[in-house]
């Protein structure tokens, strides 16, 4: 089929939205550019938008605009063809997204609260939905706010169990990596299940192939999401990975430092401007934080108290080598970030022999593409969570993934000669914390 108006406007309206909320003044200056965009459809992004869009080669194309030119080769249209009313199709789409975020918002509410015993003590968590057990493994010092939009999407078909990360034990002494992992086995007793999916985010990646390597038996697959692993002098790493590691270490082994480091690592910080090149304002743009989540996002650094539980875990948790391969380990699956400033966007070496189910880039992506991209994430979670044999679910990415081969395990836990997962990441910038 020849792509309509309405398709062309569907990605159009996801690129738009997501830039802006980064920068409402962006396409203010800026022409939106398009490879033969069909008949119309200038003037119906300037209606629906008041964006100017420009028929363009890809060469003269910036990171948005190809972002753009991916989704429109997978965007079906969300309406019958239109007359033309486009500002009246722009505020249906918008009404839409209201909805679905207001879902999100309010998922706490809708799920059950529920209590898991470990030690004597119990492990509140929520639950939702119905069908096989989905665990959702959030952070280390984050809530399980951060999965709300992506655990609205996942909850048909599913049961979907998702808690705080802890920052103590529930004895009340200590985070321990093991204590962590008595937490979902606890979980788990209290749901009455013999085995779960896992989707873990950043530091929860690494709980989550631990989890996978000691109960291979319990996890049936695994989607790391933006994880951020130890990771040897040869790995790729981001300059907050380093920085981080550096200042955790510290204040964990001096927890008065924690005060002085809180100010070093300082606030949410008023955006840059953006550069004057065009291309590298469109890369700086998609590599913004998500705007209103300062609270949420920086929930470790919220005071010295925090800052020093904090430290403690993750410098036991990146102590902890990767496990090795082993036979019987389920498939797992890594996505990261293009423009993820957080985590590497590429896993350690150690790490890439587990991936049976490949590794995939989102392009344009940040950290935080659970909350700014849950729907693409949910279609390639929710595709390899139900056929995990299958390897990577190219087709629920679309083109808005890049994927990578990987080195498979063999059912002796062997390593087959397949190359190595390179860095494809040619937008990727480090900068400090």
């Amino acid at each position: 089929m020849s792509e309509t108006i309405e398709s062309f406007l569907t990605a159009a309206h996801r690129t738009f939205v997501e830039v802006t909320r980064r920068e409402p003044g962006y396409f203010g200056t800026r022409p939106l550019r398009a490879g033969e965009p069909p008949q119309g459809a200038a003037a119906a992004v300037a209606a629906a938008f008041g964006v100017t869009l420009r028929p363009a080669g890809r060469r003269e194309f910036t990171a948005v605009d190809d972002l753009l030119d991916r989704r429109r080769r997978a965007s079906p249209p969300n309406d019958p063809p239109s007359t033309g009313r486009w500002e009246g199709w722009r505020e249906r789409q918008d009404r839409r997204g209201a909805v679905r975020a207001a879902r999100a918002a309010h998922l706490a509410r809708a799920m059950d609260r529920r209590a898991a015993r470990r030690s004597g003590r119990g492990l509140r968590y929520r639950a939702g939905g119905q069908g096989s057990l989905l665990v959702l493994l959030t952070a280390l010092g984050h809530t399980d706010e951060v999965w709300h939009p992506l655990a609205e999407r996942l909850l048909a078909g599913r049961r979907v169990v998702m808690w705080d990360a802890g920052e103590d034990a529930p004895s009340g002494g200590p985070w321990t990596l093991d204590g962590q992992l008595a937490d979902i086995d606890a979980v788990l007793a209290a749901e009455g299940a013999e085995s779960c999916d896992v989707v873990a985010w950043c530091s929860g990646a690494q709980i989550a192939v631990e989890y996978a390597h000691r109960r291979p038996d319990t996890v049936r697959a695994a989607v790391l999401l933006h994880g951020s692993y130890p990771r040897a002098g040869g790995d790729p790493s981001s300059a907050y990975e380093r920085n981080l590691g550096a200042v955790c270490a510290s204040v964990a082994a001096r927890p008065e430092r924690a005060a002085r480091a809180l100010r070093a690592l300082g606030g949410e910080a008023a955006p840059v401007p953006l550069p004057d090149d065009e291309h590298r304002a469109a890369v700086e743009v998609l590599a913004r934080t998500p705007p209103g989540l300062d609270a949420l996002l920086r929930r470790p650094f919220r005071d010295a108290r925090a800052l020093v539980r904090y430290s403690r875990q993750l410098t036991e948790l990146w102590q902890r080598p990767i496990p090795a391969p082993g036979p019987g380990l389920p498939p797992l699956l890594s996505l990261g970030g293009e423009l993820d400033r957080i985590a590497a966007p590429e896993p350690p070496a150690a790490l890439v022999p587990l991936l049976t189910g490949g590794h995939g880039l989102l392009v344009g992506a940040t950290h935080y593409s659970l909350l700014d991209r849950p729907d693409v994430v949910a279609a390639v979670c929710g595709a390899f969570l139900d056929d995990p044999a299958a390897g990577p679910p190219v087709a629920a990415g679309g083109h808005e993934i890049r994927w990578n081969p990987v080195r498979p395990v063999t059912s002796a836990g062997s390593v087959t000669s397949v190359s190595p997962i390179q860095p494809v990441n040619p937008l990727h910038e480090e900068v400090t914390s």
